[in-house]
């Protein structure tokens, strides 16, 4: 069980439905409206890690307005890791992300490996550096867009 996080709007349910999706025929994508989380959406794939069987992984995909907080300690109940997403174009996401570390890292006794961070500006040009909170900086932070697709796969494996 994967908790995917971070602020309204980052692009936690685009990057969790790619990689929920079957790779051969995922596109990363936004979606053409934006439709905000209610709650949680969990999206279940397989995936194979390290040359094993493929094991069954669950991605939590969390909505990211702190009207559903009281939800939260259910959905970290038996989390293994945690994917943070946050869009480091947004000034208010930079700051608000060491917050959701704090929150389901820290406050869930998490070791810092059982989190990855994606900075994900969907236009950002391939190879830029984005900013990043100072509570962020020692963790695994993977700068993305929508050119990236593969990248993220391979981390997200990685992370698994």
């Amino acid at each position: 069980k994967i908790s995917v996080v971070g602020p309204s709007g980052a692009g936690k349910s685009t990057i969790a439905n790619f990689l929920a999706a079957d790779s051969d025929r995922a596109q990363f994508k936004l979606a053409s409206a934006y439709v905000p989380t209610v709650g949680v959406r969990i999206l279940e794939c397989e995936r194979a890690v390290g040359g094993g069987p493929a094991s069954a992984v669950e991605l939590w995909d969390t909505g990211g307005s702190t009207d559903y907080e009281s939800c939260w300690p259910a959905i970290m109940k038996d989390t293994a890791g945690v994917i943070l997403v946050y869009n480091p174009d947004n000034e208010g996401h930079v700051s608000e992300s060491g917050a959701w570390y704090d929150y389901f890292v820290k406050n869930n006794e998490l070791p810092d490996e059982a989190c990855v961070v994606f900075a994900f500006d969907p236009n950002a040009q391939r190879g830029t550096r984005q900013r990043t909170s100072p509570k962020l900086q020692h963790l695994n932070v993977i700068n993305a867009s929508l050119e990236d697709g593969p990248f993220l796969l391979q981390q997200f494996d990685r992370f698994l």
